[in-house]
């Protein structure tokens, strides 16, 4: 038994090579794959069976598109998409650490964006008008904290 399953491991190698393999984005299509699942599993009993039908069949194209990544042999495109997608993956995380850090620093710090860069800035919580120059573009510009 031991020797089917080293033997089927190794045909499955021999398959798999020149083929592009399993990363974050089809990692992130099989989890949407699921969630789609469990929300047509609810709509199975609430909607017309029409929706229900289409929910489906969105999962399914999903889930086919996610191996359709990881059998392909076009390997150049597929890490394209790929870097795509972290690229909006941490644009979407950055929007979210800041907004975390807005709420941990509320009360010693203010947030400014650089006019010119569009950087948002952590500054401390002092009043008055201050002369600040942004870390990224070096641009100096007032603010007024209260």
């Amino acid at each position: 038994m031991k020797r089917f399953f080293n033997n089927l491991a190794v045909s499955f190698q021999r398959f798999m090579q020149g083929r592009y393999g399993v990363d974050r984005l089809h990692r992130v299509l099989t989890w949407v794959y699921f969630a789609i699942l469990i929300v047509s599993i609810f709509l199975s009993r609430s909607v017309d069976i029409k929706i229900y039908y289409a929910v489906m069949l969105a999962g399914l194209a999903v889930l086919i598109f996610a191996f359709f990544r990881v059998f392909s042999k076009n390997i150049e495109k597929r890490k394209k998409e790929n870097e795509r997608w972290l690229a909006f993956e941490n644009k979407i995380k950055k929007r979210f650490r800041i907004l975390r850090d807005r709420w941990k620093f509320r009360k010693t710090h203010v947030f400014k964006k650089c006019p010119k860069c569009k950087a948002v800035l952590r500054l401390k919580r002092i009043k008055g008008i201050h002369t600040v120059t942004c870390p990224h573009c070096k641009e100096a510009f007032k603010i007024r904290n209260f």
